[in-house]
């Protein structure tokens, strides 16, 4: 942590803070009691349509998109 100045500080985080052996077991949890629907969250874009999954990206069209191959 970095003070700049009269109290204001800037914090760094790398990957979160969770503990992954707790928060991973703790998401498939989540998922398996429909809690948490990973489906709903991801939008498929063939490879060959990049563009397209950057510019759904940017502009909040989709939330997660994947690339896919074949």
């Amino acid at each position: 942590m970095t003070v700049l100045t009269k109290g204001i500080r800037i914090r760094g985080v790398i990957e979160g803070d969770a503990v992954p052996a707790e928060f991973i077991p703790r998401l498939i949890g989540l998922h398996r009691q429909g809690k948490l629907p990973v489906e709903k969250l991801i939008t498929e874009f063939r490879f060959d349509d990049i563009e397209a999954a950057a510019q759904a990206a940017s502009t909040g069209r989709a939330i997660k998109p994947v690339l896919t191959f074949g």
